[in-house]
């Protein structure tokens, strides 16, 4: 897409391709950590579901009760990762737009973008959109980091009041309280989010520099053109159907 971009001025594509890259990197640690945390998950179900949970010999204790080894760790180092991309995200607009400095949380930046930039209101609506769900997965690595009033809770299999397993899952406790979201469902989802934000960050980003006398726009590949070995999910077009309405009504 920067390639084949028709820009206003010009921007430093190796320090964007640089920044991407980084975010992929960390993406890519962050499903690391999603697999060994719900494969260990989904394993302990399975035997759940299939043989139920050994008792002791006086069949009242659950002897050895179901745990995900280190799971308190690997759900820390997951948010650590999850927070880098949520910086690198917020520091991608500076490659862009002249800001007169780097955010780190879509709140900030968004006011920022309304007060330093008045052009590109897409993209302030897509950073103002997306801010409570970024704030989210900031407060879940900062109040595990740096517990206070606020905390984050990892809790491991656990023995519900009816007497039945409970999953693994995680929440805010406090001040700024959450509701408990299960573990093997959320990481993935986070993932796939911040996925989402890092790309179409780099999409709004680039059509605010394009130049505005050609019909550019992006489209989504389809799934059965992605390829594998690259598989790029949007590319950057010229709506040439505009271009020959354009040229038609400046012969007339």
């Amino acid at each position: 897409m920067l390639n084949v971009a028709m820009i206003r001025g010009s921007i430093d594509k190796p320090a964007v391709i640089s920044a991407l890259h980084a975010c992929k990197e960390s993406l890519v640690s962050c499903e690391q950590y999603v697999q060994k945390v719900t494969d260990g998950i989904n394993s302990i179900a399975k035997t759940i579901t299939a043989s139920g949970i050994p008792r002791d010999n006086g069949g009242r204790g659950l002897n050895p009760f179901p745990q995900v080894p280190s799971l308190d760790l690997e759900c820390g180092n997951f948010l650590g990762q999850v927070n880098r991309v949520i910086k690198l995200v917020c520091e991608l607009p500076l490659q862009f737009l002249p800001l007169s400095r780097k955010d780190s949380n879509f709140e900030h930046l968004a006011r920022r973008l309304r007060g330093e930039y008045s052009a590109g209101h897409a993209l302030i609506d897509f950073v103002e959109a997306n801010a409570a769900g970024v704030r989210y997965l900031i407060d879940l690595r900062n109040f595990h980091e740096h517990p206070g009033k606020t905390k984050t809770i990892i809790r491991n299999f656990h023995v519900l009041p009816e007497g039945s397993v409970g999953p693994p899952y995680w929440h805010l406790q406090g001040e700024k309280s959450s509701e408990p979201r299960a573990i093997a469902w959320e990481m993935p989802a986070v993932v796939e989010f911040m996925r989402d934000m890092a790309e179409a960050m780099f999409i709004h980003l680039l059509m605010c520099r394009l130049e505005t006398n050609l019909p550019f726009f992006v489209e989504q590949v389809p799934e059965t053109e992605i390829n594998a070995s690259l598989p790029i999910r949007y590319r950057l077009s010229i709506d040439f159907s505009r271009l020959q309405a354009a040229a038609a009504d400046d012969n007339v």
